[in-house]
């Protein structure tokens, strides 16, 4: 029969900075999918498709990982921890495989100062119309009122 690892490991005591460490990285990988979702669903309403949904899966596995280790020390569940672990290293590959189309099209993103040169020059475009547009009707005026 197989000893957890607290035993094994750290001689029958909790090894702080493992369940620390662990719990921190753990933590951090469930909170990055929710915010991951909701940067999927704001890139969707903007037509740029990001699929983020294998990423999210890859970042929760990779915290379940981290959560088995916490486990381990205590409990010896090595067979669900291989389980996790294969469900991760599947997980990484469809991520990989997905990530690499998608790099082409982060790549093709204007970049926030380009964005802002766009927007001037479309602001001055609208400036330079409407004044166009007023000259219009200040002749379109002028002539109506030399037909009277």
């Amino acid at each position: 029969m197989f000893s957890p690892h607290g035993i094994a490991c750290c001689g029958n005591r909790t090894d702080l900075a493992h369940v620390t460490t662990d719990a921190v990285i753990a933590v951090s990988y469930f909170s990055i999918p929710r915010r991951a979702f909701d940067f999927r669903i704001e890139a969707a309403r903007r037509r740029f498709r990001l699929d983020f949904l294998g990423l999210c899966h890859l970042i929760m596995a990779c915290g379940f990982t981290h959560v088995l280790a916490i486990v381990t020390l205590w409990v010896p569940v090595y067979g669900i921890e291989g389980i996790i672990k294969a469900l991760t290293a599947a997980a990484s590959i469809v991520t990989a495989a997905m990530l690499w189309p998608c790099c082409r099209n982060f790549l093709a993103l204007p970049s926030p100062s380009q964005l802002r040169r766009a927007e001037a020059a479309l602001a001055q475009e609208g400036m330079h119309r409407r004044e166009a547009e007023d000259m219009l009707r200040q002749v379109a005026k002028r002539w109506k009122q030399s037909d009277n």
